[in-house]
């Protein structure tokens, strides 16, 4: 989504919605490579939401790790920049928040990783709740589960290890791995 996307016809519409008395009305948009993942569109585009068209700038989540979306993925180490640069200009009710909805985990503000590895664009994400599923399982909330950044956002030397890599289920074993490890001394040095 773009701010040119807001049309006079949005506005109309979200008016509409206003006047039979639903209370708000909230976007939830992706954040897309080349369209709107710099701060300057960003910011234009909930300016457009929020001045244009009396709709609040709510949720921007990353795009999923899906196939063939790779060129409109951005990495966790961009977001985290993203969501900073845009904190300040816009009222702290109309700032949305960058999400990224983790894999088994859910949808977690971008600076909420556990652990993030920015050379290989490996972060690690825990959750916070337990599914009616889960009730039973002791390690629902110490478990790791890994967001994978695009590989074209990585610096030379990842992109190089992972062109060299290829059995991914021991890379992604050896990430978990070394995600306890690196949380470990991390509350370890905390206390």
């Amino acid at each position: 989504m773009h701010a040119c996307s807001i049309t006079p016809g949005v506005a109309d519409a979200t008016a509409l919605l206003l006047e039979a008395g639903v209370r708000d009305v909230r976007n939830q948009g992706v954040i897309l490579n080349g369209v709107n993942a710099d701060p300057h569109a960003l910011l234009d585009l909930c300016f457009a939401l929020l001045d244009g068209a009396q709709i609040m700038p709510y949720y921007f989540y990353m795009c999923d790790m899906i196939p063939f979306s790779e060129h409109w993925r951005v990495s966790v180490a961009d977001a985290q920049r993203l969501q900073h640069h845009i904190m300040g200009y816009l009222p702290g009710f109309a700032t949305p928040r960058i999400v990224c909805d983790v894999p088994y985990v859910g949808k977690r503000w971008v600076h909420q990783a556990e652990t993030y590895e920015t050379e290989r664009g490996m972060s690690f994400w825990r959750k916070h709740y337990r599914t009616s599923l889960e009730a039973g399982d002791d390690q629902a909330l110490s478990r790791e589960y890994v967001y994978y950044d695009p590989i074209y956002t990585l610096p030379e030397a990842g992109q190089r290890w992972w062109r060299e890599s290829h059995d991914m289920d021991a890379v992604h074993e050896a990430a978990l791995v070394g995600a306890g490890a690196s949380h470990a001394a991390s509350v370890a040095d905390l206390a």
